[in-house]
């Protein structure tokens, strides 16, 4: 089914807040804990892996929680309007530098951190498993999230270039230093939240209830008030969830785009909270030339986008995410010998980083939504929530073990917040985090990638499967044990 151009453009615009909320705290999270607030950085990044290892947790749930509600609008729709304007909140919360002791603003910060992943997997989860329902053709699922990285450009914007500009603009206007951080995360924040909200209400859920089956729904929904302190229940829907995220992770399809995803993303969370690091002290340029930087990660990856779609009509989705990795892991190891040095170098760097970049965000996602075709052969069970929160759950348990690595990493370097030039071996390691580090785990994802198993033509088998299936009829499962 081809999707209207309504849909396709709603559902971007709500990718929006997911990119400028995401890259908000990739960025500039530990940066701002460790120069502005002036925790130590192996703090800032065990409190930063606190946050990311809870959205591991609450993303599951969510998952789980989503694939049962039942509402006139729909599964996912409902999580997307709760959740915009906490996450907006929370977020100027989290960028509020507060006058305390070093005890008390660690423990500050972890909870704002949790407050604003719990919102965050709200809306995150739902969002992406929307993806899977909106289309099942193969190459329409590629144009969607052309359609959101374009939108996601936008959300870079907001959440990578934007806030430099703003910073640097409201000190000149006499704001102090942490005042201007916190009045940059409000106006983000609420830009942010107001495009999800939007691009919520811009798109008819294919799973909203016909009117006798509102009726149903309000009397589960009776019924369920009336047990709800029932520990017998509780206990059978975590045991049911549990037991439906193992049969999940048995998948051999499952299992090697989340090792490609993790490792992918390990490697993009040091690069992306490290930059802040490695332009300030390594290059020791500019607000505003670290601006121009930004801007050239966020929008390079624009011209790939168009590419992506036409090129996906002639190789798979795997064959694309491998070659485009490797050019990107190529340019970006020349570069982590040879060094950075100099704008247009990091100019060259950055284009070389996007085509990585969108290798990864408009690929990845594509294919967690065919897998929930290939659980729904081999399992025989239609759970989009749970087999796309496990994309979230990659993307928390990375964004986890990279923040907490970059933090001792910076610790161990000798990193001083206070001071505006940084020892020579603390300069190296940056280096280190912004080019050989992010390129290793890339060639780890790439490894990954190599063995998952659907192509474009065993997606195109599995949905021909789950037809015959539909119209009674017996499937041969031999040549999908590739799957299994």
């Amino acid at each position: 089914m081809k999707l209207k151009l309504k849909t396709k453009i709603s559902y971007g615009l709500a990718g929006v807040g997911d990119s400028a909320f995401y890259n908000l705290a990739g960025t500039f999270f530990i940066f701002f804990l460790s120069t502005i607030v002036g925790l130590d950085p192996g703090v800032a990044g065990t409190i930063a892996a606190v946050g990311a290892i809870w959205e591991t947790l609450c993303g599951a749930v969510v998952g789980y929680l989503s694939d049962h509600t039942r509402t006139r609008f729909g599964r996912r729709k409902p999580y997307l309007l709760i959740a915009a304007f906490p996450l907006a909140l929370f977020t100027s919360l989290v960028f509020t530098a507060i006058d305390a002791g070093a005890g008390f603003r660690a423990f500050y910060y972890t909870v704002m951190v949790i407050l604003f992943w719990t919102s965050f997997s709200v809306f995150f989860v739902p969002y992406l498993a929307w993806g899977a329902e909106l289309t099942q053709d193969y190459d329409e699922r590629t144009v969607l999230r052309g359609y959101t990285f374009l939108f996601n450009n936008l959300g870079m914007a907001i959440g990578m270039i934007l806030p430099n500009i703003l910073v640097d603009l409201l000190m000149q206007w006499g704001k102090s230093e942490s005042g201007s951080w916190q009045m940059m995360a409000i106006f983000c924040g609420l830009c942010s939240g107001l495009t999800i909200f939007a691009g919520a209400l811009g798109i008819r859920d294919p799973k909203e209830l016909e009117p006798e089956g509102e009726e149903l729904g309000k009397k589960k929904d009776k019924s369920a008030k009336r047990r709800k302190d029932s520990l017998k229940k509780i206990w059978n829907v975590v045991a049911d969830m549990v037991k439906n995220y193992v049969q999940i992770l048995r998948l051999r399809a499952i299992r090697f785009i989340l090792g490609a995803s993790i490792f992918y993303l390990i490697g993009y969370a040091i690069f992306c909270s490290d930059r802040m690091y490695f332009f300030t002290y390594n290059m020791r340029l500019s607000p505003g030339a670290i601006t121009v930087v930004m801007a050239i990660m966020t929008f390079a990856s624009s011209v790939f986008v168009p590419v992506i779609p036409v090129l996906g009509r002639r190789f798979d989705k795997r064959t694309l995410f491998i070659v485009g990795m490797a050019l990107s892991v190529a340019v970006m190891g020349l570069y982590g010998f040879i060094g950075v040095s100099s704008l247009a170098a990091a100019g060259i760097y950055a284009i070389a980083y996007c085509m990585g970049s969108i290798c990864y965000w408009q690929l990845i996602p594509a294919m967690i939504y065919d897998v929930c075709e290939v659980d729904q052969l081999v399992n025989r069970k239609e759970r989009a929530g749970l087999v796309i929160s496990l994309q979230s759950l990659s993307e928390s348990l990375a964004n986890a073990v990279g923040l907490q690595l970059l933090g001792l990493i910076l610790k161990f370097a000798g990193f001083n917040g206070t001071a505006s030039v940084q020892a020579q071996s603390t300069l190296l390691w940056t280096h280190l985090c912004f080019t050989l580090i992010p390129v290793l785990f890339m060639i780890l994802s790439i490894v990954m990638m190599a063995r998952y198993p659907v192509t474009k033509e065993m997606y195109n088998r599995v949905l021909s499967a789950l037809e015959q299936r539909k119209r009674g009829e017996e499937i041969d499962m031999e040549p999908f044990k590739g799957l299994k």
